[in-house]
C-alpha cells in the first residue's frame, strides 16, 4: 500500500535526524520562526495594540539587551539571514575561515533613516575600529563626511572609497579584527555607501555565523548559581508585591514604591520606555505624526501610551490598579514636572535610572538587581507558568507583547529551570 504524505513527511524527517541532528534542530527552529509571523497579529483578549512601522524605518536589531541599534538590510527579514548557505572558500593558516560572497546583495542601499543616539554609536564605534587597524586617526574632513552619510545628506562619494580603499585590500584581515558588535556597525554603515556591494556580499556570511552562534548560544540556557540566587529571592507574585509595598519595615518613599512596582507589577519593560514618559492631561493623538526620535511615551488616565520603542510598535495597554494607585500617589502633588519619573526635579539620564532601579531592589532584598536581570527572570518565570499549564499560550503571547518582546525571543530569554 503506498505511504500517505504525513508517512513520507515522517520518514524524511526521521532520515534528517540521523544525518545531522543540529542541522535538524536549527531548520525546524528557522521553520517555527516563519510559522509564527502567520500568527503574530491575531487580536487577544483585553489588548490594544496598533502596529505602525514608521515610514522607511527598519526595526532595531538586539543582540543584547543594552545596545540599542537601527536594525539595517541585514536584518530586514530575520529568515534569509539563517537561510543562507555558508560555503567555505578557504581557511588561512591561522584557521580563519573565509566564506564565498553572496552573488547578490539581499537588499539595496540602505536609506534609512537613523536615530541621533544611533548615529553617535555607530560614529564613535567606527572612529575606533578605523584607528585600531590602520593606527590611523580618522581626520576632520572624513568625520564630516561619515556624519553627512549617516544623517543621510550628501556627502563626497569619492573621499570615502579613498578612505576605505584598504577593506578591498585587506578585507578579510579586517573582519578578522572585529567582535560582533563591530562587525553589525561596520555593516550598518557600508550597506549606506554606493558602490560598496562586493564589500557589503562579502560581510553578510559573518553576520549570519556571529548571529547564529549567538542564538545558539542563548538555547537552553541555565540560571548559574548566582543566578538561582537572585531568581529564587524575587516573586512576582502579585500578593507578595503588594505586602512589600505596604510594609513599613521597607521604608520606602512614594517613588521608590512605583519604580518597584514598575518592574514587578507590570511585564518587565526597558527602563527607557518610562524614562521619556511624560504625564498628560489629554489623550495623545498625534504622536504618530512625529518623526521617531520626536516621539514620548505617555501615562493618561490610567492607561500606558508607547510611541516610542524598540521595535516601533505603538502600543497602548490599561494599567493595572495597583500600579496605577501608585503612580496617582506619587504624582498627586506634584505640579513641577510633566515626566511620570524625575530625579531630583530633573529628568533621570539612562545610567542614573538604571542606578535607582538597583538601590530600589537592594533596599527591599539586599541585593540589587539591573533592569535587563529583572527581563531575563520575569520572562523564566512566566515561561515556567506556561510549561506548568497555568498560563495560555494566548496570555503569554499577550505578555510578550507587554514587554515589547516578541514570542519566540521571549522563550529565548528565559532561562530553563530543570
Amino acid at each position: 500500500m503506498p505511504l500517505t504524505r504525513a508517512e513520507i513527511s515522517k520518514r524524511y524527517r526521521e532520515k534528517q535526524k540521523l544525518i545531522n541532528l543540529e542541522a535538524f534542530k536549527e531548520k525546524e527552529r528557522i521553520r517555527g520562526n516563519l510559522n509564527y509571523k502567520k500568527i503574530k497579529n491575531e487580536p487577544f483578549e483585553n489588548q490594544q495594540i496598533k502596529n505602525e512601522p514608521f515610514e522607511n524605518q527598519q526595526i532595531e536589531n538586539e543582540p543584547f539587551e543594552n545596545i540599542h541599534i537601527e536594525k539595517n538590510n541585514f536584518d530586514k527579514d530575520t529568515s534569509k539571514k539563517h537561510l543562507i548557505d555558508l560555503n567555505i572558500l578557504k581557511i588561512d593558516d591561522t584557521g580563519f575561515i573565509i566564506y564565498k560572497p553572496l552573488t547578490k546583495r539581499i537588499n539595496p542601499l540602505n536609506k534609512s533613516k537613523l536615530q541621533p543616539q544611533t548615529i553617535q554609536l555607530y560614529f564613535n564605534s567606527f572612529k575606533k575600529i578605523y584607528y585600531k587597524f590602520t593606527n590611523n586617526h580618522m581626520d576632520d574632513k572624513f568625520q564630516n563626511e561619515l556624519l553627512f552619510l549617516l544623517n543621510n545628506k550628501p556627502y563626497d562619494i569619492h573621499f570615502i572609497k579613498d578612505k576605505l580603499y584598504f577593506l578591498k585590500k585587506d578585507l578579510y584581515l579586517f573582519i578578522k579584527s572585529l567582535n560582533k558588535n563591530e562587525l553589525q556597525y561596520v555593516y550598518s554603515i557600508i550597506t549606506r555607501i554606493k558602490g560598496f556591494a562586493f564589500i557589503v556580499k562579502s560581510l553578510y556570511p559573518y553576520l549570519v555565523l556571529k548571529q547564529n552562534q549567538y542564538q545558539h548560544s542563548r538555547d537552553n540556557v541555565y540560571l548559574n548559581n548566582i543566578d538561582k540566587i537572585k531568581f529564587h529571592k524575587l516573586s512576582f507574585d502579585k500578593n507578595d508585591i503588594m505586602n512589600i509595598i505596604n510594609s513599613n519595615n521597607y521604608h520606602l518613599t512614594p517613588r521608590e514604591k512605583l519604580i518597584f512596582g514598575l518592574f514587578t507589577l507590570f511585564p518587565v519593560r526597558r527602563p527607557i520606555d518610562y524614562n521619556r514618559m511624560i504625564l498628560t492631561s489629554i489623550e495623545p493623538h498625534n504622536e504618530h505624526k512625529k518623526i521617531i526620535s520626536d516621539r514620548n511615551n505617555y501615562y493618561f488616565n490610567g492607561k500606558f501610551y508607547f510611541y516610542r520603542t524598540k521595535n516601533k510598535d505603538i502600543q497602548l495597554f490599561i494599567v493595572p490598579p495597583e500600579l496605577n494607585l501608585l503612580i496617582n500617589n506619587y504624582i498627586k502633588d506634584r505640579n513641577y514636572n510633566s515626566l511620570l519619573l524625575t530625579d531630583n526635579n530633573k529628568t533621570f539620564t539612562n545610567s542614573t535610572f538604571t542606578i535607582h532601579i538597583r538601590k530600589v531592589f537592594n533596599k527591599i532584598f539586599g541585593i540589587s538587581f539591573s533592569a535587563v536581570e529583572l527581563r531575563h527572570y520575569y520572562s523564566t518565570y512566566v515561561n515556567d507558568l506556561v510549561k506548568n499549564k497555568l498560563l495560555t499560550d494566548k496570555e503569554h503571547k499577550l505578555i510578550c507583547d507587554m514587554m515589547n518582546h516578541s514570542y519566540e525571543e521571549n522563550k529565548k530569554y528565559a532561562y530553563q529551570l530543570s
